[in-house]
């Protein structure tokens, strides 16, 4: 059964995607780093063994012992050390794993971070009120759009056709901005990437999204990056999550955010509030 993109199970407990996901990624990475620590003393025995090697090899050439040929010494340092190297090697694969887990951690609490902020911010899926949420929300771009806005009409940004058939609600790009300080605005989206945002007065579903996606295809090939693709509505549908969570295009999967804002959105902060403090 599902609620606004919540699902629950029988026992009456419900997860939001972003804290399934989250479960996911916490039990990968404690496996992963349990796998790297469990080899840990075998690095600790082989390098005692190369240890004890040349020290043998060091109390021979004193003429202290004389048990085996320099030739044989050598060839078990060499064995030893080749062996310890490709021992390591398998043994850091897990950490460059869990890396790219700590990845989609980051990932994950900052459009939390973003979702939660213009959830509260916004009293409703007004251009202007979405618009000014971003100036809270965004901290590579807080500045300098707060600036921006303050001296224009904001209008630019607004239902932003790049092709016949294809409209933005909010558009923020090197081409939408003004000359009004414009410099200083470009610098920080031409680094942060262009946002992009679709607002919809129903349910987020399955067709909503995939028109959305397919609208974001089209604006990656101008060339530009894409910092924020954001859908906002009544609601989301479970497929739509389904499919934001098949998107295999890096770029928009990691920076793509589904935000639902009820008319009647008292509860749902509260909700969304007690969500981020779990």
């Amino acid at each position: 059964m599902t609620n606004n993109g919540f699902e629950s199970d029988k026992t009456g407990i419900s997860l939001s995607a972003g804290s399934v996901m989250l479960t996911q990624y916490s039990s990968e990475a404690s496996q992963l780093i349990k796998s790297f620590t469990k080899n840990i003393p075998f690095v600790v025995i082989i390098l005692i063994l190369i240890v004890s090697i040349t020290t043998l090899d060091l109390v021979m050439d004193l003429g202290f012992i004389r048990i085996l040929s320099d030739e044989t010494i050598d060839a078990m340092i060499i064995a030893v050390s080749v062996f310890l190297i490709l021992f390591t090697l398998f043994a850091v694969r897990p950490a460059l794993r869990s890396r790219k887990i700590l990845d989609k951690w980051s990932n994950l609490f900052e459009n939390n971070a973003i979702r939660t902020g213009i959830i509260l911010t916004i009293k409703d899926k007004s251009k202007e009120e979405i618009l000014y949420a971003l100036t809270k929300v965004i901290d590579q771009i807080a500045i300098p759009l707060d600036y921006y806005l303050s001296k224009s009409d904001k209008k630019e940004f607004f239902n932003v056709n790049i092709d016949d058939i294809t409209t933005f609600d909010i558009l923020i790009d090197k081409s939408t901005i003004k000359s009004i300080d414009s410099d200083s605005l470009k610098n920080a989206i031409q680094d942060y990437g262009s946002i992009l945002i679709k607002i919809v007065d129903k349910v987020i579903d399955k067709n909503i999204t995939q028109d959305f996606l397919k609208s974001l295809q089209k604006y990656k090939k101008r060339g530009d990056k894409i910092g924020l693709a954001i859908i906002i509505g009544e609601s989301i549908s479970q497929e739509s999550y389904i499919l934001a969570n098949k998107i295999k295009d890096k770029n928009i999967s990691e920076n793509l955010i589904l935000i639902e804002k009820p008319v009647n959105n008292r509860d749902y902060e509260l909700k969304s509030l007690n969500n981020v403090s779990t």
